[in-house]
């Protein structure tokens, strides 16, 4: 569960150029770390239901 928040708050950080990834100054590479925490994270939700 903390891995869909982190990852909804990395994207919306990352949209509207707020935050950035450290080492890297993009927020497009940290929107695209969002994305893929959160998928992780709605991944561990639907195995863990069955």
């Amino acid at each position: 569960m903390w891995n869909i928040i982190i990852g909804i708050g990395m994207i919306i950080g990352g949209a509207t150029g707020k935050l950035v990834l450290i080492g890297t100054d993009s927020s497009a590479a940290l929107v695209v770390l969002g994305v893929v925490l959160l998928g992780w994270g709605i991944f561990q939700k639907v195995r863990n239901e069955e």
